[in-house]
């Protein structure tokens, strides 16, 4: 679904679960650069997905695009 407003085409892990009906382990792994290293790389240069990580930590924060979770899922089911 695209909106007008274009910040809703990004959002964090939990509510891409939420809008595709995923569980949001299912989107988390992902994000897991162990399991789908390239895949991250080439979406993080095509400005699909985006991390921060404070460098005083290992936690990643993620930014998912309305563009990555239907690479990964398909069109977001209507509701």
């Amino acid at each position: 679904m695209k909106t007008t407003k274009p910040i809703n085409n990004y959002m964090t892990p939990a509510e891409a679960a939420y809008r595709w009906g995923k569980p949001q382990d299912t989107v988390k792994s992902r994000l897991k650069p162990s399991l789908y290293e390239k895949q991250l790389k080439e979406m993080i240069q095509a400005g699909l997905i985006k991390y921060f990580q404070n460098p005083e930590r290992q936690r990643r924060e993620w930014i998912v695009s309305v563009q990555a979770m239907e690479k990964w899922f398909g069109p977001e089911p209507k509701k």
